[in-house]
């Protein structure tokens, strides 16, 4: 059976799972927060500033207005930066139906609340909501691309939970299922934080073994973090975990690293992120998980060294010192 459904965010991910959609034949409406991805994708089929190089499926239906995405769906695909979520769901609030089911793509902390995505859909949207989040190693490049993908879908609704993945299970799209919301959320959070890291140690010059010794130690962060805030240990070890972690620090690809890389080099981070014109969520999600530390008095050793570095000055040697 085929559906239609909303996917709110124009930008790559956002496009990714919308062609993940149009490829299994469903109707996707797509809002853009700006109407010049509109105008371009309905004149040439191609989103020119996110995903230039890719034609977009007929499928996809490009939109500004978020009344029209969330007419006649079911199925609501959340893409919005964390920073972002907020006011997007906002928007989208009026038009919002108790029959729309939430799927949160979107991977941080916020600022101020320290609220998980889905956790800011329930505060804005109503506690009722439907919701299921899914996380994994997806890079939307290689999405797009059609190269073979794996990421975890997770909600405690089972009916949900076969729906979506008979949405988006394909040949190179492959769906595993899980009931633990917080964990897979938890862990796409922390490691864009240690994504910075690592990308903090390469621009210092450091080599593999440091990032070796690095990784494996946040991993620890990361269990003790789902586990804190009542995920799943078993859920660190798996895609949305240890899969993320990898494919983000390692695979090339991460802005999160790129920026890291940078500052590393000894570039402040506000002439970073001008000069690349991007702030990763790894920036944003330091901040927070300092502040989440604290609150609910969790040590988080290399997330800790890693915000000192960022915004206390500490060096990377004096970091890695103090890593125990």
């Amino acid at each position: 059976m085929k559906h239609t459904v909303a996917v709110l965010g124009e930008g790559a991910w956002g496009t990714a799972i919308a062609t993940v959609l149009a490829h299994n034949g469903h109707k996707v409406n797509l809002w853009c927060n700006d109407p010049h991805v509109v105008e371009t994708i309905r004149s040439s089929r191609v989103n020119q500033r996110y995903m230039p190089y890719i034609e977009l499926s007929p499928l996809i239906f490009p939109t500004a207005s978020i009344e029209e995405a969330l007419k006649d769906v079911t199925i609501v695909f959340e893409v919005s930066p964390v920073k972002y979520m907020r006011s997007v769901l906002t928007k989208a609030k009026s038009f919002a139906q108790p029959t729309h089911c939430w799927v949160s793509l979107s991977k941080g902390i916020e600022n101020k609340t320290l609220m998980l995505p889905t956790q800011i859909i329930e505060d804005v949207i109503g506690a009722s909501v439907k919701q299921a989040v899914c996380l994994g190693p997806s890079f939307a490049d290689e999405v797009v691309r059609q190269k073979f993908t794996s990421i975890l879908l997770a909600t405690k609704n089972s009916e949900l939970s076969i729906l979506l993945k008979q949405l988006l299970e394909s040949d190179y799209f492959k769906v595993y299922e899980s009931s633990d919301i917080i964990g897979p959320q938890v862990g796409a959070a922390l490691k864009n934080v240690i994504a910075l890291g690592v990308g903090i140690l390469e621009g210092a010059g450091y080599g593999e073994n440091a990032k070796a010794y690095v990784l494996t130690k946040a991993l620890q962060d990361m269990v003790s973090c789902v586990q804190a805030l009542g995920g799943q240990k078993e859920t660190v070890y798996g895609l949305s975990g240890l899969g993320d972690l990898v494919l983000t620090c390692m695979g090339g690809l991460s802005r999160n690293v790129m920026v890291g890389r940078y500052f590393g080099q000894g570039q402040s981070l506000e002439k970073v992120i001008e000069e690349t014109g991007t702030t990763p969520e790894g920036v944003n999600t330091v901040q927070s998980i300092f502040e989440l530390a604290q609150k609910y008095n969790i040590i988080l050793p290399v997330c800790q060294g890693i915000y000192d570095m960022v915004f206390q000055d500490k060096s990377v040697s004096q970091f890695l010192h103090d890593l125990s």
